[in-house]
């Protein structure tokens, strides 16, 4: 009797860890909209790697923002993502989109009439004319930072600032469908996975 109850606990907590895997592995994501096509349709429901970039784990309540066997996103894969356009709900829990990658940490991309190599965590940026509204932008939409620009001069956490330093890496996601649909900037702690398979069937044309 107790080889078999030790075989049935062993049995389940396999299933149990099996399943518990999964979850944390893999997520079902629908796309909405019609950004993506025409490679995927609004209602395809496509399966999304949450380790593709390393799993993402606090971001809320008592544990920070990290990544397990973290690696960065390449350009060219479709990235899931929590929109950073949605700032009155915790990352987690914001609407998820689907855009492909243009642009990595240290690439140079145009926003708000601005060239800025997409922010390195770590890494110092050196604040000038051009760049100064959007670091402040960065830092008070992204960083939890209070930015504000007076006398043509950044000024951080009420102090003037000659340099920007990041806690999070920075990607340049876009739209392969642009109609109606913008670029955006997005720090790495609202990545959730990439797309690796389709689930619905192709729509025959």
């Amino acid at each position: 009797m107790k080889s078999a109850f030790k075989f049935v606990m062993a049995l389940t907590v396999t299933i149990l860890l099996m399943l518990a895997f999964r979850a944390l592995a893999f997520t079902v994501y629908t796309v909405r909209g019609t950004a993506i096509e025409p490679a995927f349709n609004n209602g395809d429901r496509v399966l999304v790697n949450r380790w593709s970039y390393g799993l993402r784990t606090g971001g809320g309540g008592m544990f920070a923002y990290s990544r397990w066997a973290e690696r960065r996103a390449e350009r060219g894969e479709l990235v899931v993502f929590n929109s950073p356009l949605d700032t009155l709900r915790p990352v987690r829990r914001r609407e998820v989109m689907a855009y492909y990658c243009k642009g990595v940490p240290g690439d140079t991309a145009r926003a708000w009439s601005a060239a800025l190599a997409l922010p390195c965590r770590g890494e110092a940026v050196t604040v000038t004319k051009e760049n100064l509204g959007l670091i402040s932008h960065i830092y008070n939409m992204y960083e939890g930072r209070k930015a504000r620009i007076r006398g043509g001069r950044l000024y951080v956490d009420g102090m003037a600032a000659d340099c920007a330093v990041f806690k999070y890496d920075y990607y340049w996601l876009a739209p392969s469908n642009p109609d109606g649909m913008t670029d955006m900037l997005v720090p790495d702690n609202h990545i959730i996975g990439r797309v690796v398979l389709r689930l619905t069937p192709i729509r025959k044309r």
